[in-house]
């Protein structure tokens, strides 16, 4: 630790001397040979149609007499850009993707102002040449940069009908389980965020967080593998950043959706916003309805003296669920400079969950020893509310930039579990006495308090100082009693051994401080991030409380190197943690399954992961190329740990392992192959190594996997766009046992309708019907098979009406690109 924070200090150290030579006055510098003075040229480009910046933009820069290229970049997540060039006669053009090229045709740089800003660049996107025509240009699917992915979710077919977890789904070297745990190459420490912010929904529970939120609300999904100080030091192998659709157009907009499905999922969303001078007004809401049948198939083998028993399992369950999501917002623009914000969100969910077991004894010749069956039902509520105000100041000066954020969330659930236990026939003998009955509450409150700044400070001409301040207070109140009906008292009784109350509190207090600069063609990115953990657990009926405040510090580095154009190289570093949450510290936790228990550990230390990436960019006219290698060492690495006793139950129970090392490699390109047929796709290729020799000898594992998904987007015939997407991920050794590959299939078809207005679209989920989750697990004394698989292959249909398109009259053009008028620099 102390090596990589003298490493990361040194690297801020060794930078000094180029922000005090950029903080020179620029006609100061000596000319050397005789040669003419070098210069920079900076500038922000933003979307003219939505206002906010462009990422990635391409900026070139041509000497004026002979049109030579002289140099070029490309712009950053704010739509900044610097050029560094000799003093001359230039022009400028910037480009993207699904935009109008912009040429500014005089960019003068003078021996004696070598610091020109061009301001802010406003693209209009790709239109026909007609006086007066509808926009018809979307963004690119993916957009692949140094430090993170962009993927635009908006046109992904695949998506229709779907919530934020069906979206995950389809995000290259991400991984969503039965469950609903979600995992980035390949580890399930990721942080997810919404809106750049951690979000109280995924407080309860993350699978029913993502479940409420549509995925036509959705604009885009950022992948960070590598972040910076600024972010949060949570999620060791990232952070997935959930954007939301907001409009800030003038007037009003707004957009319809209604889709509908087999087996039974149904919902139907609008959202809008009222774009004036001072304010804008946006919001959405959706109502869902959704059936999730699945089932699990289960063996299991036990082994005690030489001789095997055997335990199988066939469960089916029927999940439902109505949802009910609104967010509302204002913008306040109280200057050019500044804004205020405030946004709500409340959504309230009801649903059941019905699941039918039948338990089978064999004995050692497979003989049929015991069977009886369990039906359960569950009906649950939860309600969530989010409400938020931002203030935000831009500055007269570039980059310069203040942030300012409150939040608070309150969320509950409740559910109650009814279950009934008989045995069946036993050699075709029927078990004449009572079932067993039982009944579950289980009632969770959450709520939090996040309060957050973040100051961005210029420095010369392209350097940052950004610091940051940000604390964070939750509590978690989770009260589970369980009852039992008996037949000699005609009553319930509390079973005092497995009822329990469960507190958490966390306060987490951060800052952090970083510097960036730009070099010419070199970037670098350097800073540190200091985090206070305060946690307490406690169980009420025994008063048993563990407590934990430990401070740790998180150093990141990004070294940025431009190479011919459209080339980049980065390397990075930075330092992340994984603390256990509420589920993970209750040590008591399930009892849907008697036979299959799950238990929190109170006495889990937080995981600290390393993690070391280079990166390579490429960009062409025509697509994008993205490849990187990464390692990450995680100490006090946790894993779940099954055994089962001499009773026959089986317990899973997280532990603190010694370590864990993950290497891999990733390619991420997007390619338009021809004007009508786009690709894109994603392919990475891993190594897992888990030691927990310390605990047991043979707690280790080394494994190779892979996860490969390609995505393609045909239009047929004029308006009418197919695509299909295939996903694959390979087989995986686990600390005690194997998850066994998995691929689908989804396709989907779309029409546009009413002079574009509209569309019809039809999708297929899982076309073969083989998203199903197999694992192997084994221990001394034990041998697990099971099969997990949900319904799956879906068939909807949707319909989408866009409420007062955008239009816009054609500008000064020349060809195919946009000339501004009366701009010399």
């Amino acid at each position: 630790m102390k090596l990589l924070l003298q490493f990361s200090l040194a690297c801020i150290y060794c930078a000094l001397p180029l922000i005090s030579q950029a903080q020179q006055p620029s006609g100061g510098r000596d000319r050397i040979n005789n040669e003419r003075p070098v210069g920079s040229i900076i500038g922000m480009v933003l979307s003219q149609e939505s206002g906010e910046p462009v990422e990635y933009a391409t900026i070139s820069l041509y000497r004026k007499r002979d049109s030579l290229l002289i140099t070029g970049t490309i712009s950053d997540e704010k739509g900044n850009f610097i050029l560094t060039a000799k003093a001359g006669r230039y022009f400028t053009k910037v480009e993207f993707i699904s935009h109008a090229p912009v040429i500014i045709p005089m960019v003068n740089l003078k021996p004696n102002n070598l610091e020109l800003d061009l301001k802010a660049i406003s693209m209009p996107p790709s239109i026909s040449t007609l006086s007066e025509v509808e926009i018809s240009a979307e963004k690119n699917q993916v957009e692949v940069g140094l430090d993170k992915k962009v993927f635009n979710v908006v046109k992904d077919l695949s998506n229709i009908g779907g919530d934020a977890s069906d979206v995950l789904e389809n995000i290259p070297s991400v991984i969503v389980d039965i469950e609903g745990n979600v995992s980035l190459r390949g580890s399930s420490n990721v942080r997810i965020l919404i809106n750049g912010k951690p979000s109280g929904l995924m407080g309860i529970s993350q699978e029913k967080a993502l479940e409420q939120i549509p995925a036509n609300t959705i604009e885009s999904v950022e992948v960070i593998t590598n972040p910076s100080v600024k972010y949060d030091a949570e999620g060791m192998s990232g952070i997935i950043n959930i954007i939301l659709k907001k409009e800030k157009r003038k007037g009003l907009n707004g957009m319809l959706n209604i889709t509908t499905g087999y087996p039974h999922r149904h919902n139907a969303s609008l959202l809008f916003n009222y774009g004036m001078d001072k304010f804008n007004v946006f919001g959405n809401y959706g109502i869902s309805y959704k059936d999730r049948p699945g089932g699990v198939i289960y063996h299991r083998e036990t082994y005690s003296n030489d001789t095997i028993t055997s335990l199988d399992q066939d469960g089916s369950f029927t999940r439902n669920r109505l949802g009910n999501n609104l967010r509302l917002g204002l913008d306040y623009n109280i200057s050019k400079t500044s804004t205020i914000t405030l946004s709500s969100h409340y959504s309230i969910n009801m649903g059941t969950n019905d699941r039918f077991t039948d338990y089978r004894g064999l004995d050692f010749e497979s003989n049929l020893e015991s069977q009886y069956i369990r039906d359960t039902r569950e009906i649950s509520r939860s309600t969530n509310k989010d409400y938020a105000i931002g203030y935000q100041n831009r500055f007269n000066k570039k980059f310069q930039n203040l942030t300012a954020d409150l939040s608070y969330n309150s969320g509950n659930s409740e559910g109650i579990m009814s279950m009934t236990e008989e045995y069946d026939l036993l050699n075709y003998i029927p078990d004449l006495s009572s079932p067993l009955q039982q009944q579950t509450n289980d009632l969770q409150n959450e709520t939090n308090l996040i309060i957050r700044t973040d100051y961005v400070h210029p420095i010369g001409s392209a350097g940052r100082l950004e610091m940051g301040y940000k604390s964070g207070i939750r509590n978690k109140d989770i009260d589970f009693d369980v009852e039992e009906y008996s037949d000699a008292t005609n009553d319930w009784f509390n079973l005092q051994g497995i009822s329990n109350h469960f507190i958490y509190d966390e306060a987490i207090h951060a800052g952090y401080i970083m510097l960036n600069n730009k070099y010419g063609e070199f970037g670098y990115q350097g800073g540190i991030r200091v985090e206070n953990s305060i946690i307490t657990s406690r169980l009420v009926e025994t008063n048993d409380t563990y407590k934990r405040n430990y401070t740790h510090f998180f150093p990141s580095i990004h070294l940025s190197q431009g190479l011919v154009k459209d080339n980049k190289i980065q390397i990075s570093y930075s330092r992340r943690i994984k603390r256990p949450r509420s589920r993970s510290l209750n040590p008591f936790n399930s009892y849907a399954d008697p036979l299959n228990l799950w238990v929190g550990n109170p006495k889990l230390n937080p995981e600290l992961t390393n993690s070391y990436e280079i990166g390579h960019i490429k960009y062409w006219e025509n697509g994008t190329l993205g490849t990187s290698i990464y390692y990450r060492h995680t100490d006090s690495i946790v894993q779940r740990i099954r055994n089962i006793d001499s009773s026959g139950i089986s317990t899973t129970l997280p532990m603190n392992l010694s370590y864990g090392d993950n290497f891999g490699a990733e390619i991420t390109f997007s390619l338009i192959l021809f004007k009508w047929w786009k690709i894109n796709g994603s392919f990475n290729y891993f190594r897992s190594i888990i030691d927990g020799t310390d605990l047991r000898r043979d707690y280790a594992s080394d494994s190779y996997s892979y996860t490969g998904r390609l995505n393609s987007n045909t239009t047929i015939w004029k308006d009418l766009n197919l695509q299909a997407m295939f996903n694959y991920r390979g087989p995986r050794v686990t600390i005690q046992g194997l998850r066994k590959e998995m691929y689908f299939i989804d396709i989907g078809l779309k029409k546009d309708i009413f002079n574009k207005k509209g569309s019809l679209s039809f999708k297929v989920s899982d076309l073969l019907n083989s998203r199903k989750f197999n694992m192997e697990t084994y221990g001394d004394n034990f041998y697990v098979e099971t099969q997990y698989f949900r319904t799956t292959r879906l068939f909807l249909i949707s319909f989408t009406y866009k409420i007062n398109r955008y239009r816009m009259k054609e500008r000064r053009k020349r060809g195919d690109e946009y000339e501004m008028e009366d701009m010399e620099f």
